[in-house]
């Protein structure tokens, strides 16, 4: 079985770590003012644990209009789905190829996209 440098990245308190790629589109990308960014993240974190943690946090100068560009939101606090996961605005998350859901689970290496609306004519 093949192990992964991610696999083996642990924190001090032995806290297994994965690494994921994230790439920005449109608004999301002059905003944040980056194509794409890896993420050393915990194990198990999911979507939005990414989305609405780690990438604010790198960017805090701008992890408040990034929020409200991203997830719905009602008098400045994000709307949840019954199951407590956060609402989407119009974007579309893609990892590894494939629409994602906020409550997915990050792997080892996964590639992750943030599409922005798409406008017809």
């Amino acid at each position: 079985m093949s192990t992964s440098w991610g696999d083996w990245l642990m924190n001090k308190n032995g806290v297994r770590k994965i690494t994921v790629k994230i790439r920005y589109f449109g608004k999301l990308r002059e905003l944040l003012g980056v194509k794409d960014e890896t993420y050393i993240v915990k194990k198990g974190a999911t979507v939005a644990d990414l989305l609405l943690d780690h990438v604010p946090n790198r960017h805090s100068n701008v992890s408040k209009d990034w929020k409200e560009t991203l997830f719905r939101t009602l008098k400045g606090e994000h709307l949840q789905e019954k199951n407590g996961t956060p609402v989407l605005k119009n974007y579309l998350v893609i990892v590894n190829g494939k629409s994602a859901q906020l409550k997915d689970c990050l792997k080892e290496g996964d590639d992750m996209a943030v599409m922005p609306p798409f406008g017809g004519g």
